[in-house]
């Protein structure tokens, strides 16, 4: 019931941030409109990620599944936000700089970090033991949170197309349906969570009484 509400406001408050974006406020530049999709994606993927690394860091602690489990599904999220953040990112780089890909460096070290968490699925898949693969994916997913402050350096470290977070500057409307858009989804964010957490936890209930049942039936 709570998700339905969670949902409901989210794409209540998606509805009108698009029409703000898109219909009301107008940017100063066309290629901006980018903005309104790409940056809440993007910052909903760091967020994704910092989840999964809470998680990983929970798991080596207590050595509940639940964390570890958690912390796959936050990085699954964060792997589709990533990779719309890309795709958008590379159709904002083409209005503004004339290429999809220009290897700046604020895209290649986003690509590394989405590479180098599609790397914890992939480690993860390939150990046969739940619990090795979850201690395992645990060490992998707190060294793989260091590509995220490489992202967010790059600007300043190399030499990127992408301005400075100082350097922009934008105007009170344009701020407004920015922060809208971003709430929106990080309410879509904070649902999808919810509901992929539910769906593993039904998954794992039916799995143990159909074990349990299982060995009930073996000892009769």
């Amino acid at each position: 019931m709570k998700r339905d509400i969670l949902l409901c406001v989210a794409v209540a408050l998606s509805v009108v941030a698009s029409y703000m974006a898109y219909v009301a406020v107008q940017p100063v530049r066309e290629d901006l409109y980018f903005s309104y999709t790409h940056v809440p994606v993007a910052l909903i993927c760091f967020l994704a990620f910092f989840v999964s690394l809470v998680a990983s860091i929970m798991y080596l602690w207590k050595r509940k599944l639940e964390y570890d489990r958690a912390a796959e599904v936050s990085t699954i999220l964060g792997l589709v936000y990533g990779a719309v953040a890309l795709i958008s990112g590379s159709i904002w780089a083409n209005a503004s700089w004339g290429a999809y890909w220009n290897w700046d460096p604020k895209q290649t070290t986003m690509l590394i970090l989405w590479i180098a968490y599609m790397g914890y699925l992939s480690l993860k898949l390939s150990i046969g033991s739940v619990e090795k693969g979850a201690l395992v994916g645990a060490v992998y997913n707190i060294l793989a949170f260091s590509t995220i402050p490489l992202t967010f350096l790059s600007v300043t470290l190399w030499g990127s197309l992408h301005p400075k977070a100082s350097e922009i500057s934008m105007a009170l409307p344009v701020k407004q349906t920015l922060s809208l858009n971003l709430i929106a989804a990080l309410l879509f964010f904070i649902y999808l969570l919810i509901t992929a957490f539910a769906v593993w936890s039904l998954e794992d209930r039916v799995n143990r009484l159909t074990y349990e049942k299982g060995e009930g039936g073996g000892g009769d």
